[in-house]
């Protein structure tokens, strides 16, 4: 047990000098020095995950909802810091997919039973 645990720290250590986790970091680190700022950028970022999480559900209005939530945040999305750490969220979320895709491909888990 203790080898594949300290292999995978070893691979957190290597991801981590991963540019993609490297500016999410950074941008996360200065977001949550303005309380204000990060204060309206969870709760955003909330509902934005709830309706996507609703279209998971059967949801057929997600695009509009998204729509609607970026108009209602207008204002916010517009600041360069916030673009700034938007974007390095979702490169290092792509990249965490991407680890999560390798793994559950090479492991033989059989999840026919959520479909």
């Amino acid at each position: 047990m203790d080898n594949y645990v300290s292999k995978t720290k070893k691979f957190i250590s290597e991801l981590e000098k991963e540019k993609a986790y490297i500016d999410f970091v950074n941008y996360k680190n200065i977001v949550d020095r303005d309380v204000d700022l990060k204060s309206k950028l969870e709760l955003y970022m909330k509902k934005r995950f709830e309706i996507q999480v609703d279209t998971n559900y059967g949801a057929y209005n997600s695009y509009e909802n998204l729509l609607v939530l970026n108009k209602e945040y207008k204002d916010l999305l517009a600041e360069p810091l916030v673009q700034k750490y938007l974007k390095a969220e979702l490169e290092f979320s792509k990249l965490m997919q991407d680890v999560f895709d390798e793994i559950s491909r090479s492991v033989p888990l059989d999840l026919s039973f959520l479909k």
